[in-house]
């Protein structure tokens, strides 16, 4: 407060107790899943080439050689659907003690290379050190190849020149190295004192690849093999260690190898339980604030009964939802003229709630004719009309091809149908509100808990509130119809200011979508003429 010492006008600033809430983001997305190479901690995408560029492609490297990933698939899906940005959770088996593999110095002072991140994929790279084209004496070369799932010949990946030994230099080795998808730059006693002794492999600036004594990897990084990449990490484990600082995503979505059917591998039984595991980790959330959208195992013997058999050991939460199911799509990596794979529409589901969040709200269903499901190019089942009579009840949303429509998302139910939290769209706009509210008081803690403190929360909360009513979130035609706020000495009681509570009631009326139509005709009869 600015001290008034000499007569005149004084102007002052008064806060007006309103502060701002910011909605929080409704449609980024988690994928936990098994990948060819990349980072093991939460690692933020925003499209599929970034996906691609950290965590490679459609195999994976494994014992019994290439074997395919569902991942790539659900992060197409999802941004081939209107998804905006996502993370990427990459699932190991000992994804706190994994080591990537290593090619070690040949002197003390020398350069370690390792690969940029753990797995079986370190043990099919070579690298080649050479000349630098600069014809500096103390610079040099690292060449770095990698042979990809399923291939038999290394491919030239990354071409580092003009590398320095000197930390003073801008093209330090270990500074550039940071920046590679491949490997890494270590140092067993720096400073890094001798430059490495180059290979005699060299590259072939024709084919872009090793020479013929080169190609025997005899410089690969090897060591990776005992932390290999696993088919059956602890989920559990991985959610709750991992996930807990991502707090701005909304939805999470199992994007693991054992959803994927391949013969020998699959486990029905096994589908569901590892579905269940990521809604107990949704549940165990302090805030509560994601929601799963799952799928149920693909039908390939018997009928609807056997989907609703399976969807009975589903986890009954409201939040999560079950789609069903499975689509066909292009297989980049399959064989024959035009190859496909049948997977999981769970990635492709959270494409199309985030599209509907963009151009409508959180508080759209995610399904009717305007939920159309691209990127695929059929249906796994064709489910009619007598299907979804027995799926919609069992809370299972259907994928159905409609007329005028395409192939399109025809449910929107939580697994809670006997609730108020029966609607998908009526749980994510309470998560919205929640987090979003959740994250714009944060200024009131500490604040001396008395009507100042009440009538600024009531403001900004009220506030909030008023503008997801214009925006067409709640039910009603007027703003008392639509939502209250209420905070005042009957909310926080004596008892409560003494413990340093403060209570704020916030009340919404939902718009619950138009699940059943009824149109009602009849006949106009003995009409004179």
């Amino acid at each position: 407060m600015t001290t008034m010492l000499h007569p005149g006008v004084y102007v002052q600033e008064i806060p007006s107790g309103s502060r701002s809430i910011e909605g929080a983001p409704t449609s980024t997305t988690i994928f936990v899943g098994e990948t060819e190479r990349g980072p093991i901690g939460p690692t933020r995408i925003r499209g599929k080439s970034d996906y691609q560029r950290l965590f490679g492609g459609f195999l994976r490297h494994h014992a019994s050689g290439a074997v395919p990933l569902l991942m790539p698939h659900a992060i197409a899906g999802f941004f081939d659907n209107g998804g905006g940005q996502a993370y990427v959770l990459r699932a190991m088996d000992n994804f706190n003690t994994a080591a990537a593999a290593q090619r070690a110095a040949t002197n003390p002072d020398e350069l370690t290379l390792e690969a940029a991140s753990p797995g079986v994929w370190g043990e099919n790279i070579a690298v080649a050190y050479a000349k630098s084209t600069d014809g500096v004496a103390e610079h040099f070369r690292i060449v770095v190849f990698y042979i990809p799932p399923g291939a038999s010949s290394a491919t030239l990946v990354e071409d580092w020149d003009r590398l320095a030994t000197e930390a003073s230099e801008e093209s330090y080795v270990l500074d550039v190295l940071k920046r590679s998808n491949y490997i890494r730059g270590t140092v067993q006693t720096p400073p890094i004192s001798a430059i490495p002794t180059l290979d005699e492999a060299t590259v072939d600036p024709n084919e872009g690849q090793l020479t013929a004594a080169a190609k025997a990897l005899t410089t690969g990084i090897g060591g990776g093999g005992d932390l290999s990449d696993s088919s059956n990490p602890s989920y559990s484990d991985l959610l709750d260690q991992r996930l807990a600082g991502v707090t701005d995503a909304a939805m999470i979505v199992a994007a693991a190898d054992r959803m994927m059917p391949r013969p020998g591998a699959f486990d029905e039984t096994g589908y569901i339980d590892h579905g269940n595991t990521f809604v107990s980790y949704v549940l165990r959330r302090p805030l509560q604030d994601l929601f799963f959208v799952g799928d149920l195992p693909r039908l390939t013997n018997g009928t609807v009964d056997d989907v609703l058999a399976q969807a009975a050991s589903s986890n009954r939460s409201h939040y999560n939802a079950l789609y069903w199911p499975h689509v066909e799509v292009g297989d980049p990596v399959g064989s024959g003229a035009n190859p496909t794979v049948v997977v999981p529409p769970s990635g492709f589901v959270a494409g199309v709630y985030a599209r509907t969040d963009g151009r409508r709200g959180v508080w759209k269903a995610p399904a009717g004719v305007d939920a159309v499901i691209g990127g695929i190019r059929a249906l796994d089942f064709d489910v009619l009309d007598t299907h979804q009579d027995n799926l919609n009840p069992a809370a299972v949303n259907a994928l159905r091809s409609v007329p005028a429509g395409g192939m399109v998302i025809w449910g929107a139910r939580t697994r809670r149908p006997d609730t108020e939290w029966r609607y998908v769209p009526v749980r994510r706009t309470a998560i919205f509100l929640r987090k979003s509210i959740y994250e714009g008081i944060q200024w009131a803690v500490f604040e001396p808990n008395g009507e100042d403190l009440w009538a600024s929360l009531r403001a900004t909360i009220g506030a909030f509130m008023e503008t997801q009513f214009r925006n067409g979130a709640f039910f009603g035609s007027t703003s008392r119809e639509a939502y209250f706020v209420k905070c005042d000495a009957e909310t926080t009681t004596e008892i409560d200011r003494a413990a340093g509570v403060v209570n704020v009631l916030v009340g919404f009326a939902p718009l619950r979508p138009a699940e059943f139509v009824v149109v009602k005709l009849s006949q106009k009869v003995n009409q004179e003429s």
